[in-house]
């Protein structure tokens, strides 16, 4: 699977204990995460990355809803359902630990930039060069 999901949601609605309490409405605009990650790297270091992309995103003032990841080397499915999320969604933010996460090419994650801009007209933001070395 490339993609997990940080909002859980009742399996059944129908089933689902009511809550006496208001729900808020999300105003603030979407933005999902990408990454790729190596086999060998350690749950906990993938975990420090996604926390660190998730405070990025929120010091935006953005509403992060979910990561896509690439497992296996040279893969674009997760990228692929990424685009269609976005323009399912209609969001537009694109949050990633370092521009490597889109490829280790600058022309690749060149041409990746703008099919987010051209396809789902997203932005990319790169949390940093530290970050994003951390899965390296």
């Amino acid at each position: 699977m490339t993609t997990a999901s940080l909002i859980s949601l009742p399996a059944d609605p129908l089933t689902a204990p009511l809550r006496d309490e208001p729900t808020s409405l999300v105003t603030d605009p979407l933005a999902y995460g990408y990454m790729r990650v190596p086999a060998d790297v350690p749950d906990y270091r993938v975990r420090r990355v996604e926390e660190a992309v998730i405070r990025f995103a929120q010091s935006k003032g953005l509403y992060f809803v979910s990561f896509f990841f690439e497992l296996d080397c040279g893969s674009r499915e997760g990228f692929d359902e990424l685009v269609t999320e976005l323009v399912r969604a209609d969001a537009r933010h694109v949050v990633v630990p370092s521009l490597k996460h889109l490829a280790l090419n600058e022309l690749l994650q060149t041409a990746m930039r703008e099919q987010l801009a051209l396809e789902a007209r997203a932005e990319v933001h790169a949390v940093g060069r530290r970050t994003g070395e951390a899965l390296a």
